[in-house]
């Protein structure tokens, strides 16, 4: 439109015109200025300097007149104004979006949401610590989501409104403007037949017919907009948690017309079910259900809520909408977090009688890990873990891709040999504190505290050492798909007590008030010449042991 607007003829361009060729006499020239022919060797008339030199004694129709004339009166208004309908196009789709949003009141709880939510969740990695500074806010957004459709069907009619108006100017263009964009047209000027010419033909016809195709293509998105409203399916994020929704519903993978626990196609020959890997393991009682988990999702009263997460996941991808979800569903965020995990501490002596401490940490998957990177083989879901006080002479930073085969993994490298099993979608409880539990991540910290142990007080929001000498240590593991953080686990314990049983019990007491977490609990200590080793783990059960210890040399751990 701005393009176009220089050269609008209601601005003063107007077409340029001459007689008819079919009137023009060959023996006469034609005098431009005036509508008269003039002999060509005729030296008798009159002639005066103002008029440029043409006899006076004539009746003449200036050539300006013909040209406002035929502008006016032949030029099609779609040609005329064509500038500004260029301009009124966009104008019109801006406006009913404007009208939507001031009408459905959606433009204030979809501000809310991203000032709240997205952009602060686009920014941060530290996920644990964003979910607790929007408690508030989180609560706020929630119950303006509750039970509201208003945003869905905002832009439900929006759409439909958008693509009958876009349809509407696609006739226009298509019926009025293009047939009436001539290079020439006639033009009868009170008797007088002129042909003119439309200037800058061909620029018009250029910019009509890319803002036909654009017009064209806004179409088609509005057209998939909304064909994806009304049809969540198309989303990825829908299919994504839909398909994890009805695994855990109770279709087994052997049923002919069911959907197999790693989201594959629907298999048609019925296989026996006390084969496979996943028939034994599947027949246990899953701790999260459809009935507990993603009712703020899947409930058809929340419109609004599901609606913006899908959007969000097709504009800034599924991590982010994952995220997002995990803070509104605490049994969804559950599904992201590591199994099994265990704490091991334990000492070296090196030889000048200086001591290091180190730990190891073990976990199992996630429950929704094993499902995402076999139904979408794009999807990088790994882990990263984090530890403060960092060690002295390594970073306190370690990330470790998902396992997809049978090998178990020990500080990020794979450990060939290994007997652990790919685990289902939920990891198997199975005896925590027995001693064949098996882990698939093992990573180790070594050199966290390196000779005197005399230190200051320090703050244990971050970790370290507190007055009786011993180290306070804050573990963070954060689940992370595409490279994004979805969800953190943050665990925090003092180790180097210096074998204080008045310590130790407080630790595991301490512990034991975090039952609610879902973790496996493990408590440990090892000793040999040169290393202990003390085990420390959020509890599982209800069933926590303290007491006096008792060692065995030719055991490596020693359960309290």
């Amino acid at each position: 439109g701005f393009l176009t607007l220089p050269t609008a003829y209601v601005t003063g361009n107007p077409v340029e015109c001459v007689l008819h060729p079919d009137i023009w006499n060959k023996s006469k020239i034609f005098d431009p200025m005036r509508v008269k022919q003039i002999d060509f060797y005729d030296d008798n008339d009159e002639y005066n300097e103002e008029n440029s030199g043409y006899p006076i004694n004539t009746v003449r129709i200036t050539h300006w007149y013909v040209k406002r004339y035929c502008t006016e009166k032949y030029v099609s208004k779609f040609v005329f104004y064509f500038p500004y309908i260029l301009l009124i196009v966009p104008l019109t789709l801006v406006l009913v979006d404007r009208i939507f949003i001031k009408t459905f009141a959606a433009g204030n709880k979809i501000k809310q949401f991203y000032d709240l939510l997205v952009e602060e969740s686009l920014r941060r990695e530290d996920v644990d610590s964003l979910s607790r500074d929007n408690i508030k806010n989180l609560h706020e957004i929630m119950q303006s989501f509750r039970f509201s459709n208003v945003c869905y069907w905002s832009y439900l009619s929006r759409t439909c409104l958008e693509i009958v108006l876009s349809i509407g100017l696609f006739l226009i263009y298509w019926c009025w403007g293009i047939p009436n964009l001539l290079p020439e047209i006639e033009c009868d000027v009170h008797g007088l037949a002129h042909s003119c010419v439309l200037p800058n033909h061909q620029f018009y016809f250029y910019i009509l017919a890319a803002s036909t195709a654009l017009l064209c293509i806004y179409i088609l998105c509005n057209t998939y907009n909304l064909i994806w409203i009304i049809c969540p399916q198309l989303g990825t994020m829908y299919r994504v948690i839909k398909s994890y929704q009805d695994c855990l519903g109770g279709v087994h993978p052997s049923d002919p017309g069911g959907i197999d626990l790693i989201g594959s196609k629907k298999k048609r020959n019925a296989v026996n079910h006390s084969h496979g890997p996943y028939s034994n393991k599947y027949r246990k009682v899953s701790n999260i259900t459809t009935d507990n988990f993603l009712n703020v999702y899947f409930d058809r009263r929340h419109k609004d809520l599901k609606l913006l997460l899908n959007l969000l996941a097709e504009t800034s991808g599924l991590p982010e909408s994952f995220r997002i979800l995990t803070l509104f569903d605490k049994k969804f965020q559950s599904l992201w977090k590591p199994q099994n995990l265990r704490i091991e501490e334990y000492e070296t002596v090196i030889s000048n009688g200086e001591k290091t401490l180190n730990i190891n940490i073990k976990w199992n998957d996630a429950p929704i890990g094993h499902f995402l990177t076999n139904y979408d083989s794009s999807l990088s879901f790994e882990y990263t873990v984090d530890i403060s006080p960092s060690p002295l002479n390594e970073l306190g930073l370690k990330s470790i891709l998902y396992k997809r085969d049978e090998d178990s993994i020990i500080n990020g490298e794979i450990a060939k040999g290994s007997s652990s099993q790919s685990l289902s979608l939920l990891e198997s409880q199975g005896d925590i504190h027995g001693s064949n539990t098996k882990h698939r991540y093992e990573v180790n910290f070594e050199n966290i505290i390196h000779g005197d142990e005399d230190g200051e007080e320090l703050d244990r929001t971050g970790g370290g050492r507190v007055s009786d000498g011993s180290i306070f240590v804050t573990l963070t593991i954060s689940t992370e798909l595409n490279g994004r953080t979805v969800t953190q686990m943050v665990e925090k314990f003092t180790i180097g007590n210096g074998g204080n049983s008045n310590s130790s019990n407080r630790l595991v007491e301490t512990n034991a008030r975090r039952q609610r977490a879902s973790f496996c609990s493990m408590h440990s200590l090892s000793k040999n010449r040169n290393s202990s080793s003390r085990s420390t783990a959020p509890p599982m059960n209800n069933n926590v042991v303290s007491g006096p210890t008792s060692s065995s040399i030719s055991s490596k751990d020693t359960h309290i």
